[in-house]
């Protein structure tokens, strides 16, 4: 095989090649013939290749940590209808909504289709669970009820649930006397 070596006449066409190219862009170094050629020397491109930021079982359990709580919260086991039990129950649903957020941000990043669109229904969920205690408490709903809990209100709040905390005992000694 023959070797092409430079001849000098080459060197003065791509001499006079960039001396057109620096008229046209005077203020432009990014062409490739002015860039000393080193060993290790960085791609004139600029693009990286696309990678998901976080691996699919660490997006499962980001997106499955707010799904489990937004699912326990119907069950919230003290009374949210006034005061600081309403206040705890309010935290705990913007949780869920920032748990989803946080889910759908890190689920579209690394490209997990099914993992966003849980995400994106419990920030759903979440914001349900917020209408429902805010609407009755801002009049947009028939019932109208209260943030803080009044003297008469949080004395039959606190009447109600130690009746329903009390097992009944009475109910076994009626069957029996029948």
């Amino acid at each position: 095989m023959a070797k092409f070596a430079k001849s000098p006449a080459s060197n003065r066409e791509a001499a006079v090649v960039d001396s057109l190219i620096r008229k046209l862009r005077p203020f432009d170094k990014s062409y490739g013939s002015e860039r000393v050629s080193t060993l290790g020397a960085r791609p004139l491109s600029r693009m990286r290749p696309i990678r998901a930021p976080m691996s699919a079982a660490a997006v499962w359990s980001c997106v499955g940590l707010g799904v489990l709580l937004g699912a326990a919260l119907p069950q919230w086991p003290y009374g949210r209808a006034c005061g600081s039990w309403l206040l705890l129950y309010m935290v705990a649903v913007g949780i869920v909504v920032v748990a989803g957020l946080w889910g759908a941000r890190v689920s579209w990043k690394s490209r997990l289709g099914v993992a966003h669109v849980l995400a994106v229904c419990t920030i759903i969920w979440g914001l349900a669970l917020t209408a429902q205690e805010v609407l009755p408490r801002i009049g947009y709903a028939k019932v109208r009820l209260a943030w803080r809990c009044h003297d008469g209100q949080a004395a039959e709040s606190s009447a109600t649930r130690l009746a329903a905390m009390k097992p009944r005992v009475d109910g076994g000694a009626v069957d029996l006397a029948r």
